[in-house]
């Protein structure tokens, strides 16, 4: 272990339980209700968590994983994280592992430990995420480490000029690719089913175990990170072309032209659309299954949307020129803007607790230059905090990742930062039954054995059952709802089209899919057994039963009862 890279470190110790949800004090019309507690415990994760409801037997509450774990948090690049986020712009620490100038790699954080490479250093960092003490370095990765690294099941993918794969604890390298006749390797790698992705002079697969080609395509240039969903591909050129390959074979799934040039702005994807902004200064919406645009929004600027747009409910979050943007994902309407001044973004903002984070990049700055990081209210676009950097050679290129309470972004003045009082777990259960009538939650942490922190709330439940949102546009219907054995959605099409239904769990993961084919005008009918493909039941609890069809996307709650 190397010790001595720390330029700041404040070591807050507290041991502190706050529930969140329910709210204290506050009536509910349903007795199926979510629970959510945050634990600060010196930096150490709890022994266990439990509740307890009235005074009946406690019940263990899982922790709630929110590792960032590849660029933009997850593999569809969405940039949002259910962890609690730093409200006012105290530092946890700073660690000088990043470089000065171009220094556009993201860090990722996985298990308690940052990941962070540089290119002006060529070498990977890794870093205890509470401290900035090394933990380990894997040094020689080449000059051209442009992204960030995909850390999962213990390895860690790396692309530069040639493809690393490391051991996750250890750095000790397991295979690489490439070495033999290295040349730019760009964007972070992919990994989906078995397989990890990434462009150089072609796209290439690799078996993500060892390393060995199983496919390779033509060239097709990219400057932008490649994303994988429903076993596709999906790769934004520089030459205007937007491609959906097989992830099995490379094959073309289908190709879109006309958009001019992607350069940095990368797919993100929600409920089967993308959302990617251009060089041309417009943001658009494309069916995932096919490849048609949606829409195309514009927003009277020619210059290039560089940053991959984080996505978070029916909202979307990007720069262009020198404003901050807040869209309805649907309509392209403007929610609200930010006039940043004479900075603008380059890199991509991330989403958390209610705020939307984001550093300025000058690409002219010269080294003595001053930037800032922003944190923005989500809903109205006031600014909640800003840290100003000195001597941030071309300001800052680093998309933010947001873990366990603390938020790190990377600067042009040499320094991962840090932002927050220390690391914050969530503990979360989806659903517990509540009484009709007034209820008292008691939720306790224990380390070896004892308990350490708690937090009691009182609140009232007026009548059984959950009220759910009906659907408008689709008219996506389930019932009954909440079921027990079996649920009828039905829905109805103003038109012909492709037609994907999926039933999801609450953190978006696809738990089945019910329909995805071409359908005709009219109403139609599915039942779900409340079964995975395999036929395993899911757990109790409540889902997401979603819709897209025509480029119109709804998601209502189906809940299931036993």
């Amino acid at each position: 272990m190397t010790i001595g890279t720390i330029l700041t470190v404040i070591l807050i110790s507290v041991t502190n339980l706050t529930i969140t949800e329910p709210v204290d004090g506050e009536t509910y019309d349903g007795d199926w209700l979510p629970l959510r507690a945050i634990v600060e415990n010196e930096n150490e994760i709890p022994d266990s968590v439990h509740y307890s409801l009235n005074g009946q037997t406690a019940a263990l509450i899982p922790r709630l994983n929110t590792d960032w774990y590849t660029y933009m948090q997850n593999d569809q690049r969405n940039g949002y994280s259910e962890s609690p986020a730093p409200h006012d712009a105290t530092i946890l620490w700073t660690a000088p592992v990043t470089g000065m100038g171009h220094e556009f790699v993201s860090p990722v954080v996985v298990n308690g430990w940052v990941y962070q490479a540089s290119e002006e250093q060529e070498i990977l960092f890794c870093l205890d995420a509470a401290t900035g003490t090394e933990i380990w370095r894997f040094e020689d990765i080449g000059d051209d480490i442009d992204d960030a690294v995909h850390v999962e099941d213990g390895r860690v993918y790396l692309a530069s000029d040639s493809i690393w794969c490391l051991d996750a604890l250890t750095g000790a390298k397991i295979w690489s690719f490439g070495e033999s006749e290295p040349h730019f390797f760009g964007g972070p790698p992919v990994l989906y089913s078995d397989q990890i992705f990434f462009c150089g002079l072609y796209v290439y697969s690799l078996d993500c175990l060892s390393g060995e080609e199983i496919w390779r395509t033509d060239t097709l240039h990219t400057a932008s990170s490649l994303t994988a969903w429903n076993d596709m591909l999906f790769v934004p050129t520089t030459y205007g072309k937007f491609y959906a390959l097989n992830t099995e074979t490379g094959e073309t799934e289908w190709v879109t032209d006309g958009f001019g040039t992607f350069w940095d702005s990368s797919p993100a994807i929600v409920d089967g659309e993308i959302y990617i902004g251009s060089w041309n200064g417009s943001l658009y919406r494309i069916d995932a299954l096919t490849g048609s645009v949606i829409n195309e929004f514009t927003y009277g600027s020619l210059r290039p949307i560089e940053s991959t747009p984080a996505i978070l409910d029916d909202l979307v979050y990007f720069g262009l020129d020198y404003y901050f943007y807040c869209v309805d994902r649907f309509s392209g309407l403007l929610q609200w803007e930010l006039e940043i001044g004479n900075d603008f973004l380059h890199a991509s903002p991330g989403v958390a607790d209610g705020l939307v984070f984001w550093g300025d990049h000058d690409g002219d700055a010269p080294k003595d230059s001053v930037v800032h990081i922003h944190a923005v209210d989500i809903e109205t676009g006031t600014e909640v905090w800003n840290y100003e950097i000195t001597n941030a050679w071309k300001g800052v290129l680093s998309s933010p990742a947001i873990t366990d309470g603390v938020m790190y972004i990377g600067a042009g003045d040499g320094n991962l930062y840090a932002f927050g009082t220390g690391l914050k777990y969530t503990y979360r259960e989806d659903y517990f039954y509540a009484e009709v009538g007034s209820n008292e939650l008691i939720v306790t942490s224990f380390d070896e054995g004892s308990a350490v922190a708690a937090d009691t709330i009182n609140f009232t439940v007026t009548q059984t059952g959950i009220t759910l949102e009906p659907s408008s546009r689709l008219a996506l219907c389930a019932s009954p709802n909440p079921f027990y054995s079996e649920a009828t959605i039905s829905f109805e099409l103003s038109k012909p089209g492709w037609t994907l239904v999926t039933v999801c769990d609450l953190s978006g993961r696809i738990v089945r899919t019910l329909e995805n084919s071409e359908l005709g005008t009219g109403q139609h009918s599915i039942i779900w057994d409340g079964r995975r493909k395999n036929c395993e039941p899911v757990p109790v609890g409540l889902y997401l039963l979603r819709i897209q069809s025509g480029g119109i996307s709804e998601t209502i709650g189906l809940c299931l009862l036993r």
